[in-house]
């Protein structure tokens, strides 16, 4: 691939600088692990802080937000409000602050590790260091790293994730690394994790992310793309490149320098020959959309020996994606404005009219016979998913094998965890339900509308028996021929197995 295929993610309220960049944080593995022991034994944990901040998800406020936040750190203990300080809010502490923070350890560790700089006995941050869930990420924090900025845990991050498959396996690639948020997330049940990336910095950062969460296991490899990885196949890839459809150069976590939708095409091209047979992938794409959203996608996916899943997250109008991608610059509005018609007139001359986005899930399947599947997800953070990942793809084979008739005989039972979200209005002085659908409680936010009668015989799936079995008196009960029960039951039987809420007992 060429030299400006570069990693991406999407843009944080990092900002391009013209400064130099501040260094990467850097350190011998147990000098990390010794720095990791004293931010535990603070509680600096994402619990801790969102507690601390009063925040109920996004810990990363606005900077009109800071002095607020800075004041309900009154009520924390004083060495987690110091780190906060210091590394969420960027506000200054004092060297002493530090010390009682972090024993053994204080201004001195965090300054020779390149996470702070110390002026006239204050300490300002350099690096950006943020607990997610169990996990503590560095990451270049808002106008820092120029166009090597490194981006830290966003919402495609989170997608990434929740749609990686997380089974135990020997090998394990992730493509466009970053801060190494997936390799560390992947390691747990990767023998080995080979994570690649073009820019050195994102190296480094994901290398000091590996060792502050005592990750041992992952091998980072410097190059474009899959090119580090050049003849090898793996059990598990993730992916998250560069793939906003971008007419610059200029950042290296959004810009690829590949026309139109090219760099998404190409890699989900060129995954399959990295997968082992069986093995899954998953890669973050947008994508060029026509009037069939999920055209394109299917197209590249053709011929390539594996089953997938797309699964469509958002499309945006031309401007919207121009603004998007270009807000979080430091320009002045004039130049802001300059930026978007560019990237308008860019659209314009690719004839695009709209931009899609989503994740492609796929499984190596030689022989032949590969599906594809489509489907709509909302843009909510996803829950993690690779139980019900499984479950899909695994429905495609008992599908294909087992016709709508013959799931009445089988003994299917609702998954743990669904439920039934109902809607009902007050009609004559009582309850009447007005709609229900069949949900998950956790795994992707699929869900399979209801009538009264899809309801009753949802109910009866508790795999003791076939359904087959208890048509009769259903259809009793609800009034219909048993035939006409019957074949309604074998049309919802085929859906709810298909979008991984049925499964054999």
């Amino acid at each position: 691939m060429g030299s400006r295929e570069q990693h991406g993610s999407v843009i944080d309220d990092g900002r391009a600088a013209a400064a130099a960049p501040p260094a990467p944080p850097s350190g011998r593995f147990d000098a990390v692990a010794g720095l990791r022991g004293a931010l535990d034994a603070a509680a600096y944990t994402a619990p801790a802080v969102r507690r601390a901040l009063h925040a109920d998800a996004d810990m990363l406020a606005s900077p009109q937000d800071v002095v607020v936040n800075d004041r309900r750190l009154a009520a924390a203990p004083p060495e987690l409000a110091t780190l906060i300080r210091l590394f969420v809010l960027e506000l200054p502490v004092t060297a002493d602050d530090a010390d009682r923070a972090l024993p053994g350890h204080g201004a001195e560790a965090l300054v020779r590790l390149g996470l702070a700089v110390e002026e006239d006995g204050l300490l300002r941050r350099s690096i950006r260091l943020i607990p997610h869930d169990h996990l503590l990420i560095a990451s270049d924090g808002p106008g820092t790293g120029g166009a090597n900025h490194v981006a830290g845990v966003q919402r495609p991050s989170a997608m990434l994730a929740a749609l990686t498959v997380r089974r135990p396996v020997a090998t394990a690639l992730d493509v466009a690394t970053g801060c190494g948020i997936q390799a560390i997330l992947i390691s747990p049940h990767a023998e080995r994790v080979v994570a690649t990336d073009v820019n050195e910095r994102a190296l480094a950062f994901a290398e000091f992310n590996a060792a502050l969460n005592g990750v041992e296991n992952v091998e980072f490899r410097a190059g474009s793309f899959i090119e580090p990885a050049a003849g090898e196949r793996f059990e598990l890839v993730a992916c998250n490149p560069p793939y906003v459809i971008s007419p610059e150069t200029a950042l290296v976590f959004r810009d690829s320098g590949l026309p139109g939708d090219t760099v998404s095409a190409r890699l989900v091209a060129e995954l399959p020959e990295h997968l082992e047979e069986g093995a899954f992938g998953t890669i973050l794409v947008s994508w060029i959309a026509g009037e069939d959203t999920t055209l394109r996608p299917r197209a590249w996916l053709e011929g390539h020996g594996c089953d997938a899943w797309i699964f469509h997250t958002a499309t945006d109008d031309p401007l919207k994606a121009a603004a998007q991608w270009n807000r979080p610059l430091d320009v002045t509005p004039d130049e802001l404005a300059r930026h978007i018609d560019d990237w308008l007139a860019y659209y314009a001359r690719l004839g695009i009219q709209a931009i899609a986005y989503g994740a492609i899930v796929l499984r190596r399947r030689s022989g032949g016979g590969n599906w594809t599947r489509a489907v709509e997800l909302p843009a909510s953070r996803p829950a993690a998913a690779s139980d019900h990942l499984l479950r899909l793809f695994a429905a495609q084979e008992l599908l294909a094998a087992t016709a709508d008739d013959a799931l009445l005989d089988l003994r299917l039972t609702l998954v743990e965890r669904a439920y039934v979200d109902r809607t009902s209005r007050v009609e004559s002085g009582t309850w009447t339900q007005t709609s229900a659908a069949i949900r998950l409680a956790e795994g992707i936010e699929l869900g399979v509308n209801l009538d009264r009668y899809g309801s009753a015989l949802a109910g009866a799936l508790d795999g003791s028996e076939p359904l087959r079995a208890r048509v009769p008196a259903l259809a009793a009960e609800l009034g219909l021929p048993e035939s006409e029960l019957a074949a309604f039951a074998a049309r919802l039987l085929h859906h709810l197995v298909e979008h991984g809420f049925a499964v054999e007992r």
